[in-house]
């Protein structure tokens, strides 16, 4: 007899395996395994799609050929197209922040910030010169669905933590309330933001080096401000 067929034509290489992973394997991959590489393809499609044409000309048929796989995995994946942009997004801001938090992770009082703060900003700049990324997380989801709004300002509202968790460790002197850190915080965010939208909408034509420079003298600006008032 001939091996056991799935339904959508793929072949099982043995039951034995079955029990131990949880489902029938194919080609050497268990169902988990195929899953997380259907959805990693599905990943990719968006990233290519949403970074080029845009999420609002986008079309499940369109990111399914892309991706080279059908609708009925996408729908169950990612419900929708929305879903997908999210995911995207989220897999690309969780990047850009390990890089971050690695750039970040050698802080301590008294330290120097210029080193940490140029690091920070050569990962950032660095992720943005993908066009496709870029676009992705500047351009395409505010404004989509209120829920999506809240999980875009969730991922800045981390940034902006993240950066100024960076200056009090260096700096733990400061006298700054909660309140006035965090509108600092996403101030410095939402300049970057507004730095590399006006980069990308206007042809990518600055190198990496001036928008670290740039970056540079608006965290400096601000470093010596708040140390002149203390």
């Amino acid at each position: 007899m001939g091996k056991p067929t799935a339904s959508n034509g793929e072949h099982t290489t043995s039951d034995a395996p079955a029990a131990r992973t949880g489902g029938r394997t194919y080609g050497g991959q268990s169902q988990q395994q195929r899953k997380a590489q259907r959805r990693q393809q599905f990943l990719q499609a968006g990233l290519e799609v949403f970074g080029t044409e845009g999420f609002r000309n986008a079309t499940v048929r369109g990111l399914c050929r892309q991706a080279q796989l059908t609708d009925r995995y996408f729908y169950s994946e990612f419900g929708n197209l929305e879903g997908l942009l999210q995911a995207v997004y989220g897999q690309c801001m969780d990047s850009i922040r390990q890089q971050l938090f690695n750039a970040f992770s050698q802080a301590q009082p008294g330290g120097q910030i210029e080193v940490l703060a140029q690091q920070g900003l050569a990962a950032f700049f660095s992720a943005m010169q993908d066009a496709r990324v870029a676009r992705v997380c500047m351009l395409e989801l505010e404004g989509v669905s209120a829920e999506t709004d809240r999980f875009y300002h969730g991922y800045m509202q981390d940034f902006a933590n993240m950066v100024m968790t960076l200056a009090r460790t260096v700096h733990p002197h400061w006298q700054l309330s909660d309140e006035e850190s965090a509108l600092l915080g996403m101030g410095f965010i939402g300049a970057m933001r507004q730095v590399t939208t006006y980069w990308l909408q206007s042809g990518c034509s600055a190198s990496q080096q001036t928008l670290v420079s740039t970056g540079m003298r608006m965290i400096m600006g601000l470093v010596r401000q708040i140390e002149s008032e203390q």
